[in-house]
């Protein structure tokens, strides 16, 4: 199989009593031995094995002519392409690529996720990704996203956090396996990704994933004209929008009349039709409420036409 271009991402449930056979090479074989957890033992066993599986199914080749090895931090790589695997409690995920990579797997929703380890892993930009998903969903992906960077940039990181959860070459999908759904995240430079599941001696093609892409927050501003006129609109990169409407064609017509003077006032919501009613709804008001909107984010003015808990005041 051809993988140039390509990452391979290949998934296995982790059976409750793996048959155990010896793995090559004698260091990875030495290191299950010293195991003493059966939990993690069969873990690290069946992401071995995947991985094993992987290789041969992708390139052709077995664990000798991969040439494994492990390096400086810890990690295993190959010296013919990149690899990474990853486990949770209940599920493997290993990643072949022509290139190095990365990749981390976390059931999509767990009772360990908290709102205190979001703010642990993740700088308050990344923690406004993702708006769509429930807390514990995005702490799943926001994990699964720094780990599979970290693990492919990990020579010049120190902690995840450091990754960067945004970046373009990391693709993340929610995928069933068993009874159980997960977030697997892959980092590396191709954007084309192909999921297999590893069933014993089978190999399955899945095309049945969600691809979770890192959408971002909605702004809705009020911009203060020329004339002291208020204009108000909705984008996802306010400076960038600020800076079309004073002199790009792409402004709007009304403030290519009234040239803007400064964004005085700006909320953050997780979705574009929360954007659009509070948009409207500004419209609406008279000068005076508008006025007051600005200085006291009085949202009391809209009664209950908007859920203001859905809004987040920035300026």
């Amino acid at each position: 199989m051809q993988t140039t271009g390509t990452v391979h991402l290949y998934i296995a449930q982790i059976p409750e009593a793996p048959e155990y056979r010896e793995v090559f090479p004698k260091e990875r074989q030495t290191y299950l031995d010293a195991t003493q957890d059966g939990r993690v033992k069969a873990q690290r066993y069946i992401a071995w094995t995947t991985l094993l599986a992987g290789l041969k199914h992708s390139f052709g080749l077995d664990a000798e002519h991969a040439k494994l090895s492990k390096t400086e931090n810890g990690k295993w790589s190959s010296a013919v392409c990149g690899i990474s695997i990853s486990h949770c409690k209940t599920a493997v995920a290993a990643v072949v690529s022509d290139g190095s990579a990365g990749v981390d797997i976390e059931p999509f929703e767990d009772a360990r996720y908290r709102e205190a380890l979001l703010r642990k892993i993740a700088t308050e930009e990344e923690q406004r990704l993702f708006g769509e998903l429930s807390a514990k969903q995005r702490i799943a992906v926001l994990w699964t996203r720094k780990e599979a960077a970290f693990k492919r940039d990990g020579s010049n990181l120190s902690t995840p956090i450091e990754a960067n959860a945004a970046s373009k070459e990391i693709q993340t999908i929610r995928v069933s396996i068993g009874d159980r759904e997960y977030a697997v995240s892959t980092a590396a430079k191709s954007t084309k990704l192909c999921v297999f599941e590893v069933r014993g001696e089978e190999i399955a093609a899945r095309d049945d994933y969600e691809l979770i892409c890192a959408s971002q927050p909605y702004s809705v501003y009020i911009l203060r004209c020329a004339g002291d006129r208020l204009y108000t609109g909705i984008t996802t990169d306010p400076d960038r929008r600020c800076s079309e409407h004073s002199g790009s064609k792409r402004g709007a017509k009304f403030t290519r009349a009234f040239r803007p003077e400064a964004i005085v006032a700006l909320w953050e919501t997780d979705s574009r039709s929360h954007a659009l009613v509070l948009e409207a709804r500004i419209k609406k008001l008279t000068r005076r409420q508008k006025d007051a909107l600005i200085a006291e984010n009085a949202c009391a003015l809209f009664g209950d036409t908007i859920d203001a808990a859905a809004y987040r005041r920035m300026r």
